[in-house]
């Protein structure tokens, strides 16, 4: 049965959804179930904002996670990360980080973002490309010019 929903529990489901990406993590420590938080998270649009929120911040950390291991030098495995992200989360990471074959060379199958050269890329920077990209694949999508803002 579930605890009455409160706003200790809200603000533990979502500091937990952003450490962990995971609402049956969330569920299980604060004693209400997955369906419930997602149900609040549709009816209530504010929680759903940070709901929102709190998975971005779990991606992020994720992804910055899958490019440290893609630089392990002894066992490196891009294509295990790039399944493992596109499986969770497939619209954010379609487009902009299918990793095919060894290198720049291979010209095999479609060509994206190499996640060792982002690996190495400070988290600020990492971030603001990843931003950019979503940004990218969002006026691919639905066709948005938004404006450019040329300072100086």
């Amino acid at each position: 049965m579930d605890r009455k929903w409160s706003p200790a529990i809200e603000t533990r489901v979502l500091d937990i959804v952003a450490r962990t990406g995971s609402p049956k993590t969330a569920a299980n420590a604060t004693g209400v179930s997955a369906a419930t938080i997602h149900d609040h998270r549709k009816r209530d649009l504010e929680f759903g904002a940070k709901y929102a929120q709190a998975m971005d911040a779990a991606f992020h950390h994720v992804l910055g996670r899958a490019f440290e291991r893609s630089l392990d030098e002894d066992e490196p495995s891009d294509r295990l990360i790039e399944v493992l992200l596109k499986f969770r989360w497939p619209e954010r990471l379609n487009g902009f980080l299918a990793v095919v074959g060894d290198g720049p060379a291979d010209t095999s199958g479609p060509v994206g973002l190499d996640p060792r050269v982002i690996a190495k890329m400070e988290p600020a920077d990492r971030n603001a490309l990843i931003g950019l990209l979503e940004k990218y694949l969002d006026v691919e999508q639905h066709g948005q010019r938004q404006p450019i803002v040329i300072e100086g």
